[in-house]
């Protein structure tokens, strides 16, 4: 569940509004994004997230709000609008194409996600990880049924990113059955200290999808079920490396309103 916040917010505050508006445990909210305008284009819409890092599901989101509101800067594209945005942790213009169903605040929502720098199968401890870079996070894709103890396993990972990856914005494990196609979502940002289980994880499907096409050099299309949902991942394994990845899934927008923070 992403909150976004629509007015102009100074970015010195987004850390300490992001705190405050995931305390109300009404809102059910795990992360907040800041609108603002993209600098290279005013009619770009840029999505800040509250650590500076990048998150693929707050970016299909985005797209199916601005759809929503009826943005004027969309292209229709016969039965779907094509959706110009960017997002923190990610220089590039994202594109995103969103369908509408019948219902008014439900829409199918799909996107070109950024490609990983770098995939690495290593060991953590007697752990056989994989570990996917992107701009802004990184993640770590780890079969769940390997590992008993999460909280210590968490710990682990956390520690090795303060020695050796001290700069990172955020990183994800990615708690995923191998043979169910279910992934367990875990997310941590460092500047906001936070931690919480995902429903879902756009950017950590999309590891996931490329760690699978790595480890088998070969395209992958896969429906990764997760606690929110399904997402339908992409990942196209071109002359031993990933060229494309697609993430595909529905978006609901379940509320909208004032909120009053007191700082």
């Amino acid at each position: 569940m992403t909150i976004f916040v629509t007015n102009p917010v100074p970015k010195e505050l987004y850390k300490d509004i992001s705190k405050k508006l995931m305390q109300y445990t009404n809102i059910h909210g795990e992360q907040v994004g800041f609108l603002t305008s993209s600098n290279e284009d005013e009619k770009i819409i840029k999505l800040n997230m509250m650590g500076g890092e990048f998150c693929g599901n707050a970016s299909r989101s985005l797209g199916a709000l601005l759809l929503y509101n009826n943005y004027p800067y969309i292209k229709n594209k016969e039965e779907l609008y094509e959706v110009k945005l960017q997002c923190s942790g990610y220089e590039d213009v994202l594109n995103c194409e969103v369908t509408p169903t019948k219902v008014s605040n439900l829409f199918y929502s799909k996107m070109d996600m950024p490609i990983p720098s770098k995939i690495k199968l290593a060991k953590l401890e007697d752990y056989e990880i994989y570990k996917v870079d992107f701009s802004g996070i990184c993640h770590f894709v780890v079969d769940i049924n390997k590992v008993e103890n999460k909280e210590k396993f968490f710990n682990l990972v956390k520690n090795t990113m303060e020695e050796i990856y001290p700069e990172y914005d955020a990183f994800g494990i990615m708690f995923y059955d191998f043979h169910k196609n279910y992934l367990k979502p875990l997310v941590y940002v460092k500047e906001t200290d936070s931690l919480f289980w995902e429903e879902s994880c756009a950017s950590g499907t999309s590891a996931v999808v490329s760690a699978l096409a790595y480890e088998n050099k070969e395209n992958i299309c896969i429906g990764i079920r997760q606690p929110g949902g399904e997402l339908e991942a992409t990942a196209n394994y071109v002359e031993s490396k990933i060229d494309k990845i697609t993430i595909k899934g529905t978006v609901e927008i379940v509320a909208e309103g004032i909120v009053n923070v007191n700082l």
